[in-house]
């Protein structure tokens, strides 16, 4: 075998490696791209609406309105206070 064959072998086997590095590349790149898609379209942090309170019209909204309450207030304060109230079904 002469320097010649060896270094065509070479050449050969150096292209066969250099094509099977861009095909797991171009693999790698493809896949990426796929979980990036599902992970883009994934709902991350979106949960359903949870009834709080057992019983209607009571939950932690109502809770903290009834634990704002100051006997002190003014009439105009108290009038919010109700639609307030009102609004959340109290």
């Amino acid at each position: 075998m002469s320097i010649e064959d060896v270094a065509e072998k070479a050449d050969v086997w150096s292209e066969a490696i250099r094509k099977i590095v861009k095909a797991i590349v171009a693999a790698g790149v493809a896949l990426a791209a796929a979980i990036g898609g599902v992970l883009m379209w994934w709902p991350f942090g979106v949960s359903e609406s949870v009834d709080e309170s057992p019983v209607e019209g009571w939950g932690s909204q109502c809770s903290q309105l009834y634990s704002a309450m100051d006997h002190t207030w003014t009439e105009s304060q108290w009038s919010v206070w109700e639609q307030l109230r009102k609004d959340l079904g109290c």
